[in-house]
This record gives C-alpha cells, sequence and structure tokens, in this order.
C-alpha cells in the first residue's frame, strides 16, 4: 500500500515538472500554465520568483511587402486565456505597461523583466509569413497573385493578413450550383458577375499599361436587387458581405476613409453600398481618385511625401439614387464610371433571397481558379484578347468622341466574359452582354453631352421663367430681370446677363460653362463678339433698371454683358414663348387667297 502512495506521488510530481517551459540559455524563465518565474540564485541555492501571470509569444507573422512585424502575445486574466496582437516595437517599457488595460500583468515594478524573458522566448514561437496587400504582382519570372495564399509557379508559402474574408468556405461545385441555378439566362446577373471577375484582368493588365480602375454603379430603388448583384459580383473571390471581413464596404464614411479601402489591391473586386447614407456633397474628387489608382500626395509633419497608396481593380457602387447626382457633371466623369440606372436584377424575391443565402455557404474558389486560368495563358493573350473585343465594341457602339474610351472598358468586361467560359465553363451568353452594354451607353452618352444638356436646361428655365425676361411685345411684370427675348424671322434670341447666366450653369451642374460656350458657338447656336462668348445689349433704361435693382451698365450706349443663345422659333411656341402681335402687325399680315 505504502508502494502505491509513492509511486502516486512521483507521478504526481514527474507531472507538476512536465508543465514548465524554461528559456534561456542557464533556463533563467520558467512558464508555467499559470504564472512566469525568474531564476534568481542566492547562497548557491537556486529558486525561481514569480514575475507575473502567464504570458508567452504564440506566433510571429511578418509581412512579406513590409517585413513589419506582428507577435501573437497569449496571456492569463482572471484564470481565462486571452490573446492579443501586438507590433515589436510596443517591446519596450513604456510601450508593454500600456497593455495591462487589455488585462495582461505588465506594470511598472516586472516590465523589464517581462521584456527581456519575451525576446529570450520570441525564437521558439512558431514563425510564418504573411501578406497585406492583394492582388497581382510581378516577379522575375512570373505573375503572382495575393489571394488567401499566393497563386503563381514557385509562389512562396504565405496566408492573407488583412482587412478582407478572402478564405474560401465551401466547394467550388456548390458556388457553380447557384449559378447554374439562379444566375444563368439573367442577363443582367451574369453581367454582374463578369464584373466582378474584372477586377483580376484589370489588375493584371495594369502591371503593364496605365489602367483606369472600372467603376460601375448600380442605382435604383430597394426591391431591384442592387445589393444582392453587388454580393454575386464579388462571391468568386471572398466573403460576399458587409459583416466579417466581407468585401462589401459602406459608402457611409469620410472620403479618406472611402479611399482606404482600396488601398494595395490590384485585382480583387470591392462593393461601395449604399451611396444614399453617404455624408459626402460631392463625387467629383473621389470618383477621379479612384479611377486614377493612386491617392492624393499628402504632406508628412516633416515636410516630406507620404508614401502614397495605389490600386487597380474594379469597384461596384450601388445607391437609390444616380452617383452623377453629387458631382458637377464632367463629361470625364461619364466615362470613368458607368451607372446602370432602374435596371432589375433578381427575378423574384426568392431569387434574391436563395442568391443572399447560398452564396455565404461557398464563395472563394471561383476567382482562384480564373485567376489560375489567366497565369496559364499569359499577359500577352489577356491583352490580346480585350483588344479584339475593344475592336468589336467600336464597331457596335454609337460612334461619339468617346467611342474609343468607352470600348476599351466595354472590351475589357466581354472579354472577361469569354475568359470566365475558358476557364469555369460557365457559359455567360456574351451577345446578350453587349446588346446590355450598348443600352448603358446610349443612356449614358445622353448626359455625358454637357452642352445638349445644358441648352435643353436653358429651354426649361426660359420656358418657366418667361416673365422674366424684356421683350418689346408685352409689358414687364416680372420681380426680377433675367434678360432680354428679341423674335427674329426664323429664331428666338435669348439674352442672358451675366450673373444671371452664370447661376443657371452651376444649378444645371455644368463645372466649367467655357466648354458648352464653345460647342455652342461651333454649333452656331451662341451669338457673340469675336473672340469673345460674350455680347453687349441694352435692357431696359435706367429707371427699369433701378426699380429691379439691376446693375446700371457702363458706356454711353447703357448695354450690359450678356449670353445671346438662339432657340428654334416653331419649338419655343409649342412651349408658349411666342411673340405677341399688335393689331396693326396683325391688319398688315398676309391672308391666303380664298377659292
Amino acid at each position: 500500500m505504502q508502494n502505491d502512495k509513492t509511486k502516486k506521488k512521483k507521478i504526481t510530481q514527474k507531472t507538476k515538472k512536465s508543465t514548465y517551459e524554461y528559456f534561456g540559455a542557464n533556463k533563467n524563465f520558467r512558464l508555467s500554465p499559470s504564472s512566469l518565474a525568474m531564476k534568481v540564485e542566492e547562497d548557491g541555492k537556486v529558486s525561481y520568483q514569480f514575475v507575473s501571470k502567464y504570458i508567452k509569444i504564440k506566433q510571429i507573422e511578418q509581412a512579406e511587402e513590409t517585413n513589419d512585424v506582428i507577435l501573437k502575445l497569449e496571456f492569463d486574466y482572471l484564470g481565462k486565456r486571452k490573446s492579443i496582437d501586438i507590433t515589436r516595437d510596443q517591446l519596450q517599457p513604456n510601450e508593454l505597461q500600456k497593455l495591462s488595460k487589455k488585462g495582461v500583468d505588465v506594470f511598472y515594478h516586472n516590465a523589464k523583466q517581462i521584456i527581456q524573458y519575451l525576446r529570450i522566448q520570441e525564437p521558439s514561437a512558431l514563425y510564418t509569413t504573411v501578406h497585406t496587400h492583394i492582388g497581382w504582382y510581378e516577379t522575375e519570372n512570373d505573375f503572382l497573385y495575393k489571394h488567401y495564399e499566393i497563386l503563381g509557379n514557385k509562389a512562396p508559402k504565405s496566408n492573407y493578413s488583412g482587412e478582407y474574408n478572402l478564405k474560401p468556405k465551401g466547394t467550388f461545385q456548390g458556388w457553380k450550383s447557384i449559378i447554374s441555378d439562379e444566375v444563368l439566362g439573367n442577363t443582367n446577373l451574369e453581367l454582374a458577375l463578369t464584373l466582378g471577375f474584372s477586377a483580376a484582368v484589370v489588375g493584371m493588365l495594369s502591371t503593364i499599361k496605365d489602367m483606369d480602375t472600372l467603376i460601375m454603379h448600380i442605382s435604383g430603388k430597394s426591391t431591384r436587387g442592387k445589393t444582392t448583384a453587388a454580393q454575386l459580383a464579388v462571391s468568386p473571390f471572398g466573403r460576399p458581405s458587409k459583416s466579417s471581413k466581407g468585401l462589401i464596404k459602406s459608402w457611409n464614411a469620410t472620403g479618406n476613409a472611402v479611399v482606404s479601402y482600396l488601398r494595395n489591391n490590384h485585382g480583387v473586386p470591392i462593393v461601395l453600398d449604399e451611396a444614399s447614407m453617404s455624408n459626402l456633397k460631392d463625387f467629383t474628387t473621389l470618383i477621379y481618385t479612384f479611377a486614377e489608382n493612386r491617392e492624393k500626395d499628402r504632406m508628412k509633419k516633416d515636410g516630406g511625401l507620404r508614401e502614397q497608396a495605389d490600386w487597380s481593380t474594379t469597384i461596384i457602387s450601388t445607391a437609390e439614387h444616380s452617383i452623377f447626382q453629387k458631382t458637377n457633371a464632367n463629361e470625364g466623369l461619364r466615362v470613368r464610371a458607368f451607372e446602370f440606372a432602374n435596371t432589375t436584377w433578381t427575378t423574384s424575391g426568392e431569387n434574391a433571397d436563395n442568391l443572399k443565402r447560398r452564396l455565404l455557404e461557398h464563395y472563394g474558389q471561383a476567382g482562384i481558379k480564373f485567376v489560375q486560368y489567366l497565369q496559364s495563358i499569359g499577359l500577352e493573350e489577356v491583352e490580346r484578347r480585350c483588344n479584339k473585343w475593344k475592336d468589336y465594341c467600336e464597331e457596335m457602339l454609337h460612334h461619339s468622341a468617346f467611342v474609343t474610351r468607352v470600348s476599351e472598358k466595354f472590351g475589357l468586361v466581354l472579354a472577361t466574359a469569354e475568359m470566365v467560359n475558358d476557364a469555369i465553363k460557365l457559359g455567360l451568353d456574351i451577345d446578350q452582354m453587349m446588346e446590355r452594354l450598348n443600352e448603358v451607353e446610349q443612356e449614358i452618352s445622353i448626359e455625358r453631352n454637357q452642352a445638349d444638356k445644358a441648352y435643353q436646361f436653358l429651354i426649361e428655365q426660359v420656358v418657366k421663367n418667361y416673365e422674366c425676361f424684356q421683350s418689346n411685345d408685352r409689358e414687364f411684370k416680372g420681380k426680377e430681370c433675367w434678360g432680354l427675348i428679341k423674335y427674329e424671322k426664323d429664331h428666338i434670341e435669348v439674352c442672358f446677363l451675366r450673373n444671371q447666366f452664370n447661376i443657371l450653369m452651376r444649378e444645371a451642374n455644368i463645372s466649367d460653362p467655357k466648354v458648352v460656350l464653345e460647342e455652342w458657338r461651333n454649333e452656331k447656336l451662341l451669338k457673340a463678339e469675336p473672340k469673345k462668348f460674350t455680347n453687349r445689349r441694352k435692357i431696359g433704361n435706367e429707371k427699369f433698371r433701378k426699380r429691379l435693382g439691376m446693375e446700371q451698365p457702363t458706356g454711353s450706349k447703357e448695354q450690359s454683358v450678356v449670353y445671346i443663345l438662339l432657340f428654334d422659333k416653331e419649338l419655343m411656341g409649342k412651349f408658349g414663348v411666342r411673340k405677341i402681335y399688335t393689331p396693326e402687325e396683325i391688319s398688315n399680315m398676309k391672308r391666303p387667297r380664298l377659292p
């Protein structure tokens, strides 16, 4: 019986000893499941003195791009294991003590001993390389693609550590069955899916030439499936949701925060959801920044320039309203961003629900297969296909000053669809996509032509505010004067006072009136003095101008600076803008002879 007790005691002692870990050449530190102790020698006797509760570096992550080191620190707080990520430069007394607010047992009296221990223990921790950038990058021999892992020939082992959940979930066949059941046959959804895949093509081509980031905005009522289409678009590459580091981000952020979503992304699609929630008053600068693939230059406190982040990808934006409502209407914006307005994306509520539910079960695999296909055919072949479809679009689209630039982007989308079909055998209908893109371009081209848009706007304003223009055929009854109307034989001259004209241009969201004035002059719709856009006309007498608080013109002729636009007499007449004839003028009119 006594022998059994002795054996149990020895086993218990061995078990206790086995729970200790020693660190340092002379076993300077001893770690147990509950505490850290430091070796102390006194009078030839060795003992271990308590330093802190349990603490240990469990894993080291070093970023491939920057060499920054993250230490995954495990510690004990109230008997529970906790963990926290710290940067290596926090291994100094003042910085480490700040971790006490997280529950780490580190204070002024023990900080130096803990740092000494962690530096000794550090080499025994698991070391891994991670990457924080995503998308394409070029090596000496190949194009590699950073996803959850790095894809490509002789790619280094590394896992993604960043703001997005790119870890594949479910199976490729599971995802493909969703596409077969819920997407194929619906041209709009097929197009949305292709837009997502196009990010990898944009990123790849940007390694050899300047490529705008592709921007597609989806606008319309909330029941049309906008967000569902956006979820579908990003599902080949990562988690298609707003939560859990998904690839769908919110517009409800500052401009700098929105730009930060794109940093160091060279080929993974991103969704910016619900621009309606944004507090930004003007998206103009942001759209240009998106398209140009780089941040603005910014100064550091020491006067130097901060490192400029860049990107090259596809952005899919959603909102209930047009994104161009909050821009200066510059026609260049409509070449950089394309809008699908009031499009019904899903066929039913059931179709939308099935996509949302099932896509959260299977995502992240199809993008990998597509990228591997692009790597297999090579950059030159990818570029050749994009050029082939660009030429096709130039033939099919309505001719305009922007057709080449538009065709380059639409051609890339169609080339993507062709390569997706080759890579993963989806059977996307490219002909139907071309028809849909043609419709989009026709809608956009109308908006893109600022001169026509502004001209139509002025017609509306003249009709609405007819009483604000002086004319010799009627008594002026307006409360303010905008200018003068003069009736000619085959047209109507409308003279706008300069200040009022500038106000109307701002209301029409015309960023640079000189552009439209030049176009009007070329089309002989503007009557101006030589080498000017303006003209001069006398509007009322001095008494008339004083009564209405108008600026008194200088010079003996009392002529004000005006913009004179010519309008079709018959068209304006249909809207009620017509001359009122006097009885004398009526009596002098030629009358048709009766038979």
